[in-house]
């Protein structure tokens, strides 16, 4: 959850009941249903899958304000926000080029960026990288994706704006991509080793 807008936040301890903050709970219900949005989506239940991607906007919104305004921010929401936010683009991307919804030249270099970066994370954690930052251009165009999709699934009239959406999405993806490999050269630089050593 970003908290660049205002003054910045820290999260609270990890502790056992930290999953039932609200802002939690509302993150841990796009999880779930992620799956359930793939599946309408491949059956071509277009109307509930455009407005289940609605509402599920929404509570990416909320969880963060809330967390903010009532100082529940946590280390588990820190890290669970930004989780349910790539496995939901990676999710509705995949099963919107298997439905012949979005195009694959379009779906398919941003499934690629969201691959290698979760890789490269990965890699990093175990050196002590941390969580990468939360950036404006990130949370741009994850917005503008999200915008994007159900814009796509819905059609007709609103096809040729989810296509622009998704165009603008991408580049900004791309970017925010590029800010994140400035961080771990920076961070790489420091320990003066190799990646792979």
């Amino acid at each position: 959850m970003s908290t660049s807008s205002e003054a910045p936040v820290s999260p609270a301890a990890s502790s056992p009941r930290e999953w039932r903050t609200i802002p939690n709970l509302l993150s841990f219900a796009r999880l779930i249903a992620t799956p359930v949005l793939g599946w309408l989506i491949l059956e071509h239940h277009t109307n509930v899958a455009a407005g289940l991607f609605g509402a599920m906007g929404v509570t990416d919104y909320f969880d963060g304000y809330i967390a903010r305004r009532t100082n529940t921010v946590t280390d588990l929401g820190t890290t669970l926000d930004p989780i349910s936010d790539r496995v939901l683009a990676i999710v509705a991307g995949i099963t919107m080029m298997f439905a012949h919804i979005l195009p694959l030249w379009l779906g398919i270099p941003v499934l690629i960026r969201d691959l290698v970066l979760s890789v490269a994370f990965l890699g990093l954690a175990r050196r002590g990288f941390g969580k990468p930052k939360v950036r404006r251009v990130g949370k741009t165009a994850t917005f503008a994706l999200l915008c994007a999709m159900p814009a796509l699934v819905l059609g007709h009239g609103l096809r040729p704006l989810g296509l622009a959406l998704f165009v603008i999405g991408g580049v900004l993806y791309y970017v925010a991509g590029y800010r994140y490999w400035q961080d771990v050269r920076t961070f790489l630089a420091h320990q003066r080793r190799p990646f792979g050593a």
